[in-house]
């Protein structure tokens, strides 16, 4: 744990560990939590599971209670790094973080050192935020969409406590009780709900009550349209979206790979199955100045621990001699949920152009 960790409860431990998937999808979804937890002997209620809720994102290490979309079935989106002089490394990053179509931001060690993901509703509007990034900094951004995916669970189990959590079973009844009812929501309607459950749900007891009322909808509309986003794969999981920072991971690094083409999904399948990688995707090369193909994230508490896994991980997997570098994240500039919704154009940009 760095001296940057927050301090966390048994009971909010308990529950990052059981609620980042699987998010309860009924009237009362803290209620519901707390009767999961009573069935593993952890004494709690609706009212303290809220708190501890509560305070987590107090504590900034809760983004959100919301969804995490398919990238490729929610719109737009791709990987970008620039190469940035260190001495003006934080001033553009400041720049890039004025785009709210940037939703992670990082410094890495490399000559590429500002990494980002942007999002955005389509090409169209993707390619017009790359554009306006490379203008307004004055650099080429490498773009890197994502070509397959391999592995992605970014659900963190963490035991800060010292004291193991019990897993749980989440039930989603109301959700499968209103399955016949949310095919009255029109496409603008749809749209809406997306657009507003993208910062996560509100703060409140009762959530799809409160996001009906908002939009002038059904709790049973929008609990079962969730469900049905779920089912066909549009949001990936539902739950807590944890700032895993916050809770000590920060020797994070990004690995990645000159795979020759004909191994890829070999060798990309046995990268996605080892333990410490909780990301494994194909990127494209771009020559001369990225050769590399094969993206895996391992997050970890301890760089030396990280850098032992992934000498393990070399030697186990025969990979000694195919090409790699290893990118630590130092900095994190952004870091909040996709934002796939349109919008008319970016201020900075709007600023420099007029």
């Amino acid at each position: 744990m760095t001296s940057n960790s927050a301090v966390i409860s048994q009971l909010q431990q308990d529950i990052i560990n059981n609620s980042q998937k699987g998010f309860p999808l009924c009237a009362r979804p803290y209620q519901t939590i707390a009767t999961q937890l009573a069935k593993a002997n952890i004494i709690t209620d609706e009212q303290a599971v809220f708190n501890a809720i509560t305070a987590l994102a107090e504590q900034q290490v809760l983004s959100r209670v919301g969804p995490v979309f398919d990238h490729k079935k929610a719109g737009a989106s791709t990987l970008a790094a620039l190469a940035v002089p260190e001495e003006e490394l934080d001033k553009v990053a400041g720049i890039v973080n004025q785009f709210d179509q940037v939703n992670h931001n990082y410094g890495r060690e490399h000559s590429y050192n500002l990494w980002f993901v942007v999002t955005a509703s389509d090409m169209v509007a993707l390619k017009s935020t790359l554009a306006n990034i490379e203008l307004l900094t004055g650099l080429p951004v490498l773009v890197l969409p994502m070509e397959a995916s391999y592995h992605i669970d970014l659900a963190f189990s963490i035991n800060v406590t010292g004291k193991e959590s019990p897993v749980i079973t989440a039930v989603n009844a109301d959700a499968k009780k209103t399955k016949s009812q949310h095919d009255a929501l029109n496409e603008i309607e749809k749209r809406a709900l997306r657009t507003f459950i993208e910062k996560g749900l509100p703060d409140h007891l009762s959530p799809y009550q409160l996001v009906a009322e908002q939009l002038g909808l059904t709790e049973a509309q929008v609990i079962g349209q969730i469900a049905q986003w779920q089912q066909e794969g549009l949001i990936r999981r539902f739950g807590l979206v944890i700032k895993h920072r916050k809770l000590g991971y920060d020797a994070n690094a990004m690995v990645v790979w000159n795979i020759p083409n004909q191994d890829m999904d070999s060798i990309a399948q046995r990268l996605a199955k080892c333990a410490p990688v909780s990301l494994c995707y194909q990127r494209p090369r771009r020559l001369p100045d990225w050769p590399y193909n094969l993206f895996c994230m391992i997050h970890g508490t301890d760089r030396a621990l990280v850098l032992a896994q992934i000498a393990q991980i070399t030697e186990q997997l025969s990979l000694e001699a195919i090409e790699k570098d290893v990118l630590f994240s130092f900095k994190a500039y952004k870091q909040h949920g996709a934002r796939y919704a349109k919008v008319a154009s970016n201020k900075a940009a709007n600023k420099k152009q007029g």
